[in-house]
């Protein structure tokens, strides 16, 4: 299990115990199988699911209220006994009661636990597949860092008359971060991390993120987080309209970059990881052309939805 998904299992245990159609209050829920019976030990974990409450997005339908499935995992010696189908119906009727449209499943193309996860929401049960992301791991390596300098090379071209300025990104809440903030629950604007957000499951590595300015208002951030101790993931990266070809988006990725893992004056880290949208084409074609060629690892994702408003209990 990645670190970051302990953190989550961390926050569900910490939980008070809720009924079966309460909602937990950190929007994260976990259903779990015990044995019992004269086989094994009694109280044996075999199975975990792990899923979180969120808005969803489909092509053509916009948001919905959905539940995505973040893991599933049975004990070796109980696979292929149904225990994987019991967790979904589990958080599906879950799910139901709690009002939710939408069940999502992430599933790595190809991983080890694929083929399961591909059997278990297949067209026949009722899921359909929409787009999903690629996540990308680099390390450091002489290929990264050319790419590097070719970054900053192109971000000092772009910038010659950019008019906007890269700040770090404060430790506390300010007054700027507050008024952006707001602008964006106003539905003007989108969102940089907020403190404020309980329902945050990590905190920003305040010394690899950086705010984008112009006039002294924020227009854009590249915000990072340590999924592990030696992994630093891009988590939120944004530039308003009109500034994407300014040079900015560049200038902050390759600012970040340098500074956490090209560093000659000080510790560096020696892997960084981001998410690339498919839906996002353009942005996308750039990811797979610039950064394919140069990564650890191209992991693709594949999201298989459950729609529970028109599909039935017992339909699969």
């Amino acid at each position: 299990m990645s670190p970051l998904l302990r953190d989550y299992v961390s926050a569900v245990s910490q939980q008070s115990e809720t009924q079966s159609c309460e909602a937990p209050a950190s929007g994260l829920v976990a259903f779990g199988i015990d044995s019992v019976g004269a086989e094994c030990e009694p109280g044996l974990p075999i199975g975990l699911l792990l899923a979180e409450r969120v808005d969803l997005a489909r092509p053509g339908f916009g948001a919905s209220t959905g539940v995505l499935v973040l893991s599933v995992v049975v004990q070796q010696a109980f696979r292929r006994q149904g225990y994987a189908r019991m967790l979904l119906t589990g958080l599906e009727t879950w799910a139901r009661c709690q009002g939710v449209d939408l069940l999502r499943c992430p599933i790595p193309i190809p991983s080890r636990s694929s083929a399961a996860l591909l059997r278990l929401t297949a067209p026949e049960a009722g899921w359909s597949t929409t787009p999903g992301k690629v996540v990308v791991t680099l390390s450091i390596k002489p290929a990264v860092e050319r790419l590097l300098m070719r970054l900053e090379k192109a971000a000092a071209y772009q910038a010659r008359s950019s008019g906007w300025t890269i700040a770090p990104f404060p430790k506390q809440q300010t007054a700027a971060l507050q008024q952006r903030v707001q602008r964006a629950v106003d539905g003007e604007v989108a969102a940089p991390w907020d403190p404020d957000d309980a329902d945050s499951q990590w905190t920003p590595a305040t010394q690899y993120s950086r705010l984008l300015l112009a006039d002294g208002e924020i227009i854009g951030w590249l915000i990072t987080h340590f999924v592990s101790s030696d992994c630093l993931r891009y988590a939120k990266f944004w530039v308003d309209p009109g500034w994407e070809k300014s040079g900015a988006p560049l200038a902050l990725l390759a600012d970040v970059m340098r500074s956490a893992h090209f560093n000659a004056e000080g510790a560096v880290i020696p892997k960084g990881c981001f998410i690339s949208h498919p839906a996002n084409p353009l942005l996308h074609h750039w990811i797979r052309k610039q950064f394919k060629p140069v990564c650890d690892r191209w992991l693709e994702i594949e999201n298989h939805d459950l729609d529970l408003t028109t599909h039935s209990v017992g339909m699969s």
